[in-house]
């Protein structure tokens, strides 16, 4: 028992040794790193900033459904920092502004009540 543990322990200490390395990058021949990085798509409003009032139904982190008439509209804000977004919660009466872009509605405030 006392041989397979040690035969462990070796093997063990062999594998994390290689995936740790001696802490120098590895890189081109050249010791240049590389990392091919994609452009980052630029969010551009098609229109001007629109706005919507409704009655919160229902909604997830960073997310909001919204019955506004017979429709329910939905967004989603995960990138909207804390002080452009009001806690809600259902039934409460939410309006969302936001600009339609090519990838879809970029929500830039959400707040309670009405704005108009």
């Amino acid at each position: 028992m006392k041989k397979t543990f040690a035969a462990f322990c070796t093997l063990f200490a062999i594998v994390m040794t290689s995936c740790i390395g001696d802490g120098t990058a590895q890189g081109n021949a050249t010791g240049e790193d590389t990392l091919a990085v994609a452009p980052i798509e630029e969010v551009t409003p098609t229109d001007g900033e629109q706005q919507v009032t409704g009655v919160a139904i229902d909604g997830a982190m960073n997310s909001i459904l919204l019955k506004v008439g017979d429709d329910t509209l939905s967004f989603a804000y995960p990138e909207l920092d804390m002080q452009h977004r009001a806690s809600w919660s259902i039934d409460d009466t939410v309006t969302v502004k936001y600009y339609e872009t090519a990838q879809g509605d970029s929500v830039t405030l959400v707040t309670l009540g009405s704005t108009t």
